[in-house]
């Protein structure tokens, strides 16, 4: 379990880097500000939370199914984070925001480094 703490941990962290370096790049290139609805403390939180709770339901179907684990784990993430997308699509952003067409722009992709970052660490701790 601590490995799978620690790959979620290390995972979390640098899709949070990559979040908050694209939303800076997003804002800055479209001239948008959307930091009433997606800030820094938001991203840190969702990227550190879903990446954790990935590496919890790896290690629990990891330890619980001997065989099949591995296409299981990756059909449920992909179900996530596609699921993950309906709040993007539903929120209801502050009147004042200005350019609220570009919303998607940035919320659709911050919701794939979370998965994308614990794929990409997944072979650090796990042969």
């Amino acid at each position: 379990m601590k490995k799978a703490l620690l790959h979620g941990l290390t995972a979390g962290i640098f899709a949070t880097i990559a979040a908050i370096v694209f939303n800076s790049i997003y804002s800055e290139f479209m001239y948008v500000d959307y930091t009433a609805v997606v800030n820094t403390g938001s991203i840190t939180g969702a990227c550190m939370f879903s990446c954790v709770l990935a590496s919890v339901v790896y290690f629990l179907l990891s330890k619980f199914m001997k065989k099949g684990a591995d296409i299981l784990f990756n059909i449920l993430l992909l179900l996530a984070t596609f699921a993950s997308f309906a709040g993007a699509f539903s929120i209801n952003l502050p009147l004042d925001v200005e350019a609220p067409e570009f919303f998607l722009g940035l919320a659709i992709p911050l919701h794939l480094f979370p998965a994308l970052f614990w794929l990409a660490t997944k072979p650090l701790y796990y042969k």
